[in-house]
């Protein structure tokens, strides 16, 4: 095949008075690329000719429109005929006018904003002139002055949205009058976004707002990043549905375990249908590790939106969305993210609550390999950006701040207390968010913590400081749904789900809701007389340290009747303000002691079949764990039926009548 020659020289001159431009010296010679049959079949070696045109980098072009390009020479006449190719795809181009200095084509009424390749036929042959963005705009729009971004900000009717916050990841600004802003953007971080006012609702790809764009061009180079809204009413009053760690990576059929949770989320929207219904994930859309294997973030892009309709679904960037071949580079690691989901960091507002996510995955170690040594940081310059974006926002406004990892541990003596991860820059977090009642909201753990301003530290802080842990969507990375259906829980026994917040103005509530359960069932109640895994068989797990391991932590507490006539209540949306009470029928109370416990179900659906998977060697990673949110209470015999009554913070009751004894078995807590 030939080889395209193509020799540069620069220029800088204003292109219409404000654009500038590239000089680019073509020499013809034939493209051996494919193209569709409407379109000029690339030729061979043929004699060569030269000709110089300026194409400009951006242009703002109204529908249907005329691009006009310098030339010298005139060696491009209206017998050519221009081709504008993006992703294979090629529209012809009518060439209208032409001179010595100059020629015009026009645009055809289909285009839409992007970049172009800019080819032209002459001879018989197609040759590449250069690239171009052109920006398909209503109305011809000034550029402030200074401005290396700029655009409009308006409705789906054309009508300009004043005071619109937005950003390019750095420096805020925010829309005049006319809706038009601009910013002296050094384009380090690649995208521009709007912060979705209240009030309104950006237009949508599927479920994924369309509230940011990439840049493309170079620092100096003004372009226009314009974005459209709609206005909404009645937002002052809506729902969040916050979705954990998902981990999709088409094994252990999570694919097909993700679309049921869909489901359910479908089900849930359309029973609440006339409520204004939003979702906001919390990182681990993908797991790193498989993409390799084929499942990557565009896959979740597809499956999430040939599964959920008529919602919008803000995300957040979790540890293994970003890119494990990137190499020292934050920016490098969320270039993925940044193209196929949402920016690492951005900000928008929901009635009259504001929302924030924050990227505090720092992979500025990774080298290039699968090991992704990533620590746990607000990396910069975010905490500087969240600064001036808050600076928009009234201090009475509440703020929710999403992160993937947590900002505080959970502690392991004290169910009143937490730990602030200290080297994470959580305190200058918490710090730049002072003066406002902030949420932080997040996943990582796959397990739940709900901590409150009289919690220890949140108790030292001047302004309320809430942070909410949301159990994962995929609980235990899918395990304990493939090996056990209907048993999909976390290691610390929450049934896999979504949190659900219920805004009222600025005040908000908070509840949790298991997929495929009624979402008044919050608790579940184990008979320990039942309870006892003394008598596993072992099918495939033969190690001895293995086993002994097992027996130490899941056996042994509950050997030698040590929990005679006792039952065990895991409460999985527990916080500090909650209360629970337990009878027996004939109406004596009994004392419910909380206790740091772990999960039955989740040893028999999860840590069982997943240790005897394989002839493991070693202690596995996975394994239900200890948590705070169980109470114990000690009954007088072993028949004797309980009423539990759970009053969550906002005085709301969930209740169950146990019968006793109650079996325990899988099948018995099942999920039909």
């Amino acid at each position: 095949s030939t080889t395209l020659r193509l020799t540069f020289k620069t220029m800088t001159q204003k292109f219409s008075n404000i654009l500038k431009a590239l000089l680019l010296t073509v020499l013809f010679t034939a493209l051996t690329v494919s193209c569709k049959d409407d379109n000029p079949t690339p030729v061979g070696n043929g004699s060569q000719s030269g000709f110089t045109v300026i194409i400009p980098e951006n242009i703002d072009l109204i529908s249907g429109g005329t691009i006009t390009i310098s030339q010298e020479g005139g060696s491009i006449t209206t017998s050519e005929k221009i081709y504008l190719e993006t992703n294979g795809k090629f529209t012809p181009c009518n060439i209208t006018d032409a001179s010595d200095e100059h020629f015009t084509f026009a645009v055809p009424n289909n285009i839409e904003s992007g970049t172009y390749t800019l080819h032209v036929t002459k001879n018989g042959k197609r040759t590449l002139l250069g690239q171009i963005k052109i920006t398909i705009v209503a109305h011809q729009i000034p550029i402030p002055e200074g401005a290396t971004v700029y655009g409009i900000i308006e409705t789906e009717d054309g009508e300009p949205v004043a005071n619109v916050v937005v950003s390019d990841g750095e420096n805020c600004t925010v829309t005049n009058s006319d809706g038009i802003y601009g910013i002296a953007s050094e384009k380090n971080q690649g995208y521009v976004f709007l912060s979705v006012p209240s009030g309104y609702e950006p237009l949508t790809e599927g479920v994924f707002p369309k509230m940011y764009q990439k840049t493309v061009l170079s620092k100096g180079i003004p372009e226009n990043i314009s974005f459209k809204l709609k206005k909404t009413v009645g937002q002052d009053n809506f729902k969040i549905l916050y979705m954990g760690d998902k981990h999709l990576a088409n094994r252990s059929q999570d694919i097909l375990q993700y679309k049921k949770f869909l489901a359910d989320v479908t089900a849930y929207k359309g029973n609440h249908s006339s409520e204004k219904i939003y979702a906001i994930t919390l990182g681990d859309l993908t797991w790193d590790q498989y993409w390799k294997n084929g499942y990557e973030l565009p896959n979740y892009v597809k499956t999430i939106n040939e599964n959920l309709k008529d919602m919008i679904v803000y995300n957040v960037i979790g540890n293994h969305d970003h890119d494990p071949k990137s190499i020292g580079s934050n920016k490098s690691a969320t270039n993925p993210m940044l193209t196929h989901v949402a920016p690492a960091w951005y900000s928008f507002n929901i009635g009259k609550a504001h929302f924030v996510v924050i990227d505090n995955i720092d992979c500025i170690a990774y080298d290039g390999v699968q090991d992704r040594p990533y620590t746990q940081n607000v990396y910069e310059p975010q905490i500087e950006w969240l600064k001036k974006d808050l600076s928009y926002i009234d201090k009475s406004t509440p703020v929710y701040v999403m992160t993937h990892g947590s900002l505080f541990s959970y502690n392991t003596s004290n169910p009143k207390a937490y730990n602030l991860r200290a080297d994470t820059g959580s305190d200058k977090l918490i710090e730049a968010c002072t003066g406002y009642e902030v949420h932080f909201v997040n996943g990582h753990l796959h397990q739940q913590h709900t901590m409150l301003p009289t919690d220890s530290p949140a108790n030292g802080y001047s302004h309320p400081v809430y942070e909410h842990n949301i159990p994962a969507v995929c609980a235990d990375w899918w395990y304990s749904g493939y090996y056990t259906p209907g048993c999909h829980i976390t290691t610390d026994g929450v049934p896999a789900g979504y949190a659900i917040f219920e805004f009222s103005g600025k005040n908000m509530k908070w509840g949790y809701k298991g997929t495929g359960m009624d979402e008044k069932v919050q608790f579940r109640a184990y008979d320990l007389n039942n309870v006892d895994f003394s008598n596993v068989t072992w099918k495939n797990l033969k190690d001895s340290k293995v086993i002994a391991e097992f027996n130490k932590r899941y056996v042994t507490p509950y050997a030698d009747g040590k929990r005679k006539n006792q039952v065990l209540i895991n409460v999985w949306n527990w916080n500090n303000d909650c209360t629970i009470e337990v009878k027996t029928v004939n109406g004596e109370t009994l004392a419910a002691k909380q206790v740091r416990e772990y999960d039955p179900l989740s040893i028999a659906a999860l840590s069982v079949p997943y240790w005897d998977r394989d002839a493991l060697t070693s202690i596995p990673g996975t394994g239900t764990t200890l948590r705070y949110h169980f109470f114990q209470v000690q009954c007088n015999d072993a028949d004797t039926d309980l009423e539990i009554t759970v009053t969550d913070k906002f005085g709301n009751t969930y209740k169950e009548k146990m019968e006793r004894p109650r079996p325990f078995s899988t099948e018995e807590y099942m999920i039909k």
